[in-house]
């Protein structure tokens, strides 16, 4: 049996191709958009790509079904039901594909989304029992899939649905069946999801929290406990029902003069988002620009903060930055990235005015704390983050929530110090409240883990 994990560092993205050298076939499940890694993993093991299965309609990245159906005629497969527009095999509970060596056996189990399926994968080379288990978003190492994506009104019966399919339709397996998500860490699609790419059943039940509960509990639980859901989620539902455009099809970044920057600037249709790290940008940035630097987790925050239908212009160190920041954000969802610029030389040796972003040390920060008591630091963690230590007297306010609705009851020249886990999140969210019009904001620098690396006092 062929069988390879591929993964989207950052967004937290597992997906899959499983087949049979001595037939020549093999699968995809749950792809990325860009499939050239598909591609490549096939040919060298002499394998053509026949069919796509997703698990799901996706809400954290856009699906790269269509774009191996184009490339190489796979065959589109998706649970029973499910809301799309396009054709596509339907897969029904206890369905079963065989690929020379392989077989493959379709569950039923709905809970993320109603339609939802997982996968029993056997190697019929060895045994005619299931090795392992393709859980899509019901199962992840360390979590479960969150159920509330399908909408509020089917939250109750989604709940319902993902506690029967976690006891009843995987129920049947042995503990020793290998378990294989479509996501880990990094990925919004769950909590608590660890960073191990695949664990056993028989080990997710003895250490997985939600699966200790009884379902009252589990029930009080998924109510209540679920990660924000970022701006680009809708965007990326709807563009896996309609189905995505090829990559081909897409806008290409075109190199912008400083006057077409400037004039990008003033248009609210366009983002300006700039690549460079943290202290560069601080130095010197496009004035209203957004700084969003580029890093495995940039498609995460940027689906989070800014709006999908905008046109975005991406400011970077170079090409290459430019184009693997086109590659990660089309994953996402955005597919308008029109314009690019290279660095700040021309816009600053042009006369233009630029912006800056004071970033302080956290032992700064601590003097201004010793000297202005009064002045507002910002903590825009995560609440686990967020109850697992802070600054005392600081203030909470989750960058997504901060994004949403701003300070309110700040006044433009108030001074506020916003604070992360890096120094990371704390330019993303610092850019946007200067973007707003607020004058003195400032970033700490390392963040949380300075402040604890310097020795400096933790309330919780």
């Amino acid at each position: 049996m062929l069988f390879q994990q591929f993964t989207v560092e950052g967004l937290g993205c597992f997906s899959y191709l499983i087949g049979c050298p001595q037939a020549g076939r093999a699968v995809v499940i749950d792809p990325r958009r860009d499939v050239d890694c598909y591609l490549e993993a096939a040919r060298r093991n002499g394998v053509k790509i026949t069919a796509v299965v997703d698990t799901h309609v996706h809400a954290d990245h856009v699906s790269g079904a269509h774009e191996l159906r184009h490339r190489v005629g796979a065959d589109i497969n998706m649970g029973a039901g499910s809301p799309v527009e396009f054709p596509f095999t339907p897969l029904s509970p206890g369905n079963r594909t065989t690929i020379g060596a392989v077989a493959i056996e379709v569950l039923g189990t709905p809970g993320h989304t109603p339609h939802a399926i997982s996968l029993a994968v056997t190697d019929l080379s060895r045994g005619t029992i299931p090795q392992l288990l393709l859980t899509g978003d019901l199962l992840f190492v360390g979590g479960v899939g969150r159920p509330d994506l399908a909408g509020q009104e089917l939250l109750e019966e989604q709940i319902a649905h993902l506690y029967h399919s976690l006891h009843h339709q995987l129920g049947r397996f042995e503990d020793y069946i290998e378990v294989y998500p479509a996501h880990g860490a990094g990925s919004l699609c769950g909590s608590g999801l660890s960073a191990k790419p695949s664990s056993t059943l028989g080990y997710e039940r003895q250490v997985n929290p939600y699966l200790q509960l009884d379902q009252v509990k589990f029930t009080a639980l998924m109510r209540r406990e679920r990660p924000p859901k970022p701006r680009n989620f809708d965007t990326i539902i709807a563009m896996n029902r309609h189905g995505a455009k090829l990559l081909d099809d897409l806008p290409t970044p075109h190199p912008l003069t400083a006057v077409q920057l400037d004039a990008a600037r003033r248009d609210p249709g366009i983002a300006i988002i700039d690549l460079r790290e943290s202290s560069a940008f601080g130095g010197a940035h496009i004035p209203g620009s957004l700084n969003i630097g580029m890093s495995a987790n940039a498609p995460t925050w940027l689906g989070s903060v800014v709006d999908t239908g905008k046109d975005l212009v991406l400011i970077a160190n170079d090409t290459e930055q430019i184009e693997a920041a086109a590659a990660a954000f089309h994953r996402v969802g955005f597919d308008h990235i029109t314009g690019a610029h290279i660095g700040l030389s021309e816009w600053i040796l042009g006369g233009r005015d630029t912006g800056f972003l004071p970033q302080v040390s956290v032992h700064g920060l601590r003097r201004v704390l010793d000297n202005y008591p009064d002045h507002r630091v910002i903590d825009i963690r995560r609440v686990d983050e967020w109850r697992a230590g802070h600054i005392g007297n600081a203030e909470h306010l989750p960058l997504p929530e901060l994004i949403e609705r701003g300070i309110g009851d700040a006044e433009p020249d108030a001074h506020i110090s916003l604070i992360c886990g890096s120094g990371y999140r704390s330019n993303i969210g610092a850019s946007h409240l200067k973007e707003r019009g607020m004058t003195h904001v400032y970033s700490i620098i390392g963040g949380m883990n300075a402040w604890r690396a310097a020795g400096l006092p933790v309330s919780d």
